[in-house]
């Protein structure tokens, strides 16, 4: 379902630039990709994924923003949620087609 949502993105991204808002379509996808791997993993799943994906985005903001923070000199937080937010979109996708395999192959 994320995918179908992303074939349209070019054409929510052009109704927020004529509002002058810079959402762009990944950003709002990313609730939605929780809620669906909460529903996988309660109904399909033996374990829970939400947990193990809370702990991975944890760890990797602490990482980036000691990054940022020590290797930059420069912690901003709009870059710091800007790149994280990222981050985060890329971990539930790749946990979102995981589970469809993982789901697929059961």
């Amino acid at each position: 379902m994320p995918f179908i949502i992303l074939l349209f993105s070019g054409f929510v991204s052009k109704q927020f630039k004529r509002l002058r808002l810079s959402i762009k379509l990944v950003d709002l996808i990313i609730p939605y990709m929780f809620l669906l791997l909460f529903i996988m993993s309660h109904l399909y799943l033996p374990i829970n994924l939400i947990p193990y994906i809370a702990i991975i985005i944890s760890l990797i903001a602490i990482s980036l923003a000691t990054y940022l923070a020590f290797y930059k000199k420069e912690l901003s937080i709009y870059m710091f949620i800007r790149i994280w937010w990222r981050i985060v979109f890329i971990v539930c996708l790749v946990a979102y087609i995981g589970a469809g395999i993982w789901v697929f192959f059961l």
